[in-house]
């Protein structure tokens, strides 16, 4: 499953006190969450898990600290993002459930409903698709109580997502289409286009599929989200591969397995790796795999926890 279904809380750039402000010192620790909060999204777009873990978790202790119920339910589920991406689904689904416990009482209809699709996607992870679709349509409300466009758009696109592993491609192109005037952000616009890539190419349009996978990578590399940005290059060569463009798939698969291997996703660049020898055999291409056929061992400080 691609992170492009996984929701880091966003948090806002803008500082609480400015130059020549008089000092402000709950202000000052807000900020201090804020920059903490900003890293720890820097190292989970990167793969390193511990780190991420450990700039959360700080965040966290400071905003339990000084009283800031949204700081507590941002890194609640931030941290649940660092879980369920280490496999941990239990851990995962507490901390998002906690998360979406406070943001109902702050309110913050918005960041509920990241929580909502979070645990969506636990839901689906665990094979359990109804249970997914209710937390997605519950999203969806929390999303549509908020008022905020970015929220909206980024719930539909998961549900139109939902549908599609359902093969509903109707149900999937309308939701897209709901979605496309609500995607402002390259965030949401590599999201959008990548999800209209899957249908076109399930529709059996590569040109359009190709099209918009071109434009999702561009949007995901804008903010370098390594992870969407395999995931579009893994959607590249699928439609290559659909076409018959056997070299082409080799390359984008290729691509996709150096992003993923980075990341320490063994499972999608073991996914990769079969691709490659699939269209090398099929196309009789004659590439060499030697170079994906190891990986070096992920550093300590991706994929565990920080000790005590």
């Amino acid at each position: 499953m691609s992170l492009k279904s996984l929701g880091l809380v966003g948090l806002a750039t803008l500082l609480i006190y400015g130059c020549g402000a008089r000092p402000d010192p709950y202000g000052q620790q807000v900020n201090r969450t804020t920059t903490l909060a900003i890293q720890g999204q820097q190292w989970f777009s990167q793969g390193e898990l511990r780190r991420a873990t450990r700039d959360f978790g700080r965040a966290l202790e400071i905003s339990q600290s000084i009283d800031y119920p949204a700081g507590v339910a941002q890194q609640l589920n931030n941290l649940g993002a660092v879980a369920l991406e280490q496999g941990n689904l239990e851990a995962a689904q507490e901390l998002f459930n906690q998360a979406w416990s406070l943001n109902q009482e702050i309110p913050d209809w918005a960041a509920a409903s990241t929580n909502l699709a979070n645990l969506a996607t636990i839901a689906q992870s665990s094979g359990n698709l109804a249970r997914a679709g209710e937390y997605l349509q519950a999203a969806l409300a929390a999303a549509e109580r908020s008022g905020a466009n970015t929220a909206r758009g980024r719930i539909l696109c998961q549900l139109a997502s939902w549908y599609l592993e359902q093969q509903d491609q109707g149900t999937a192109a309308a939701l897209l289409t709901q979605a496309r005037p609500l995607a402002t952000t390259p965030a949401l616009q590599g999201t959008l286009n990548h999800h209209w890539g899957r249908l076109r190419l399930a529709q059996g349009n590569p040109p359009a599929a190709l099209e918009h996978f071109n434009q999702a990578l561009a949007a995901d590399r804008e903010i370098l989200d390594r992870a969407a940005m395999a995931a579009d290059l893994f959607g590249l060569a699928e439609t290559y591969q659909a076409q018959g463009a056997l070299d082409q798939a080799f390359y984008y698969y290729g691509r996709a397995f150096d992003v993923y291997a980075a990341l320490g996703k063994r499972s999608r660049s073991e996914e990769c790796r079969e691709r490659l020898r699939q269209v090398n055999e099929k196309g009789q291409l004659g590439q060499s795999l030697k170079r994906f056929e190891s990986q070096p061992e992920p550093t300590p400080t991706k994929n565990n926890q920080p000790s005590s």
